[in-house]
């Protein structure tokens, strides 16, 4: 059984909205319903809209970290923070790791930052069990 319900909606919002799932050949009450299952689902609206939030800031997090990744693979291991300081990458981008959630670039990152023996010199035990990994 469906029930017809009235909201207040943003008149431009609603109408970008509308445009959208036109685009996406969906009817507009598609997904406000797969949202609301969601929500039911998850038992807190809040927390469907943290998690909503967080995705959109994760976004960003990672193209700030594949352009950190881009320049230190390319030799650039500083940058400024100021117009006299500089910061190094890798702890920048060691950090970004924590938050990314992309499995490609999190490996990407993660065989940036590794250690790796020179050459001719054998990997410790450590590191040769970890590459096995």
């Amino acid at each position: 059984m469906k029930k017809q319900t009235g909201i207040w909606v943003d008149s431009q919002v609603w109408q970008g909205y509308r445009e959208l799932c036109g685009r996406e050949r969906l009817r507009p009450a598609e997904p406000v319903e797969k949202f609301l299952r969601f929500v039911l689902r998850d038992g807190s609206a809040l927390a469907v809209v943290n998690w909503l939030e967080k995705a959109g800031k994760v976004e960003g997090l990672e193209a700030h970290a594949r352009v950190l990744l881009n320049w230190h693979k390319n030799g650039k291991l500083w940058m400024y923070v100021t117009d006299e300081d500089e910061a190094p990458i890798e702890p920048m981008l060691l950090s970004a790791l924590k938050e990314v959630s992309d499995p490609q670039l999190r490996q990407e990152i993660e065989e940036e930052l590794s250690m790796k023996p020179e050459e001719g010199e054998k990997p410790s035990e450590n590191q040769a069990e970890a590459e096995e990994r």
